[in-house]
């Protein structure tokens, strides 16, 4: 449960910042562009702690990681809340960012260590409350801003709770694994497994295509039908509710199926739904159905894939999550800002095009996937069946 909280922290940070811009620019004195900074400075600081977070957490235990994580988080937004220039926001940013990264990988690690036997319904609600995280802090950052409570108010009281969670996986009695994993590789064979590159591969696709349409979905919508801005705001609200109901769904079904299976499925509904939306634009109830179709598609695909790294290696959850979530990061990080070149050198339908690529892409590497591990497996029976 306390894992569970701390991912329902990471939404919280995802979604809260936008809105606090303005403020955030106004208390100091600077233009809101430069304030933005402050999603860059996440961005570097997320990556930094997937690349360096494998190694720390094979050097202790998930609950210990996860513990300091929830302790620099909660010290990055006091930094925030109090900063008085931009650099020292930006510094503090950065640390939130590292702590968030390092909330991914031990998040994922510790639950996958408690359900070894339901790892993909263990995952698929853990990730789901990520989702529930980033519908929350809009609402929470709007009710701040109607009551003319300061962002710096919010931050530091947030902060007292993130430190709260940091002492509470502290005095956790420690916890037992599922069953016995065997022992860990190491992470120079980790990077040799060619299952590692596919899962990073599918996730850069994945998290561009479902970032870039979290971030252009409402200039879509503005562009190519008659919405009010307001309207259209809600209506990007959709998405990600959408995505919540998908990692719940999949939680729910991942006992009946496998995770590939779903993927599959589940990136087929949302370019069969972004299919209709580019198609017949402007149709308003069509629309949000398609857009929440879109949000419940992509929902599983993310925790499915950890889930299938962490059954390939028990022993290296940690490691296999901070290389593979960095294939995702890099596709956050580029994806985004090429489908909005594409929306700006052409359309808004293009633009929507461009995620509906990204979308078929993943499920030729979804198809690949599968067909590795069916030969894997294939070829493991015959050594089983000759010894």
């Amino acid at each position: 449960m306390l894992a569970f909280a701390a991912m329902l922290v990471q939404g919280l940070n995802a979604g809260w910042i936008g809105p606090f811009l303005p403020s955030i620019a106004r208390t100091l004195d600077t233009s809101i562009d430069r304030s933005g900074l402050i999603m860059s400075a996440l961005a570097t600081g997320y990556l930094a702690a997937l690349i360096a977070g494998g190694e720390v957490v094979s050097r202790g235990t998930p609950r210990q990681m996860l513990a300091g994580a929830m302790g620099l988080v909660a010290a990055g937004l006091t930094g925030v809340a109090f900063a008085p220039r931009l650099l020292w926001l930006l510094i503090a940013a950065t640390a939130i960012g590292v702590g968030q990264g390092a909330i991914d990988i031990a998040t994922n690690a510790l639950v996958a260590d408690l359900n070894r036997d339901s790892l993909g319904s263990a995952l698929n609600y853990l990730h789901m409350m990520f989702g529930v995280g980033a519908l929350l802090g809009p609402v929470i950052a709007g009710f701040a801003i109607a009551a003319s409570i300061s962002y710096s108010a919010t931050f530091a009281l947030f902060a007292i709770a993130m430190a709260a969670l940091a002492v509470a996986l502290v005095l956790m009695p420690g916890h037992h694994a599922s069953e016995a994993v065997g022992e860990p590789i190491g992470g120079i064979a980790l990077l040799g497994q060619p299952l590692i590159w596919m899962l990073a591969a599918i996730l850069f696709f994945y998290v561009g295509a479902e970032t870039g349409i979290g971030a252009w979905l409402y200039s879509y919508l503005r562009g190519t039908s008659t919405l009010a801005a307001a309207v259209a705001a809600w209506a990007v609200s959709l998405y990600w509710s959408g995505l919540v109901a998908g990692r719940f769904l999949g939680g729910y079904f991942a006992h009946r199926t496998s995770p590939r299976a779903m993927s599959i499925a589940g990136a087929a509904l949302s370019a069969a739904a972004l299919v209709v939306l580019t198609v017949m634009p402007n149709r308003i109830i069509a629309d949000a159905l398609m857009i929440a179709l879109i949000g419940i598609g992509y929902g599983p695909i993310f925790p499915n894939m950890i889930a299938i790294g962490a059954k390939a290696f028990p022993a290296e959850v940690g490691r296999m999550t901070s290389v593979v979530a960095a294939g995702g990061a890099i596709g956050a990080m580029l994806l985004p800002w090429t489908m909005g070149l594409v929306l700006s050198a052409q359309s808004a339908v293009a633009s929507m095009e461009f995620a509906l690529l990204l979308t078929v892409l993943m499920i030729a590497l979804i198809a690949i996937l599968n067909a590795f591990i069916h030969s894997r497996l294939r070829v493991t029976q015959a050594c089983l069946s000759r010894g």
